[in-house]
């Protein structure tokens, strides 16, 4: 399930600013569509906008409330109330990563069920200081199992030599066994939550283990305007045919 969101305070209508040809949620749809390991592909969205444009594309979305605070929440309401089928585990991708892998998506998903996690999600180790300050971009530290200690903005973990200098960014996407995202929904909004901006960190401060498989693949999600450009720079390399 992706979840589109309208009323982005950084960029208002995000899912249909167009990167190059297409809306970005197109694009993060074509990519979805290319994973082996998923059974169905919905997009879930609170503005009839987006629903419509969706649907130009041929793409399975339904129309949920505004009022929801988060991704996941979005997610869960459109599994509790529209999906009919019964599904062990649901991913959460977020609507506004263009560049997202779908072999990195089938290798989160066949690890995740290999090792009958009950929340996943990827990171990319980086060594850019300027990423690593960028407040944007999620760090994650992980324990020796690879679970998640820690999601932040802030520049974690500090490094006291800097000759070995690289850290784990978080990658938009989330993997839930079906009981735990019914959990998730059910608990109230933590006060790391808040204070990060961060969704994850309801888990953890419940207690709930979120495992980190490591990504092949970089990203670049759509935060603000000049995110679209840098996007359609990679995507331009990537496919030198498109105009």
């Amino acid at each position: 399930i992706i979840p589109a969101r309208y009323g982005s305070k950084r960029l208002r209508g995000k899912p249909l600013v167009k990167i190059l040809n297409k809306p970005l949620i197109e694009w993060v749809y074509e990519n979805v569509k290319k994973c082996k390991n998923l059974e169905r592909i919905v997009i879930a969205t609170d503005d009839e906008r987006i629903l419509n444009k969706c649907k130009e594309f041929g793409a399975e979305t339904y129309l949920t409330p505004k009022d929801l605070e988060s991704g996941s929440d979005r997610v869960f309401w459109t599994y509790k109330n529209l999906i009919k089928e019964n599904y062990d585990y649901i991913l959460n991708l977020q609507g506004d990563e263009p560049l997202i892998s779908p072999c990195d998506i089938d290798f989160l998903i066949s690890e995740t069920e290999k090792l009958m996690c009950e929340v996943s999600t990827l990171g990319y180790p980086l060594n850019s200081l300027k990423k690593f300050k960028n407040e944007n971009i999620v760090k994650i530290v992980c324990d020796k199992e690879g679970k998640a200690i820690y999601f932040s903005r802030s520049p974690i973990p500090f490094f006291k030599e800097k000759k070995e200098f690289k850290f784990l960014k978080h990658i938009g996407v989330y993997l839930f066994r079906k009981d735990i995202l019914f959990l998730f929904h059910s608990l109230k909004k933590s006060y790391l939550e808040e204070k990060e901006n961060l969704e994850q960190l309801r888990l953890i401060e419940n207690g709930i283990p979120i495992f980190v498989f490591e990504a092949k693949n970089d990203t670049h999600p759509v935060d603000k305007k000049e995110d679209v450009k840098e996007v359609e720079k990679i995507l331009k390399k990537k496919f030198k045919n498109i105009i």
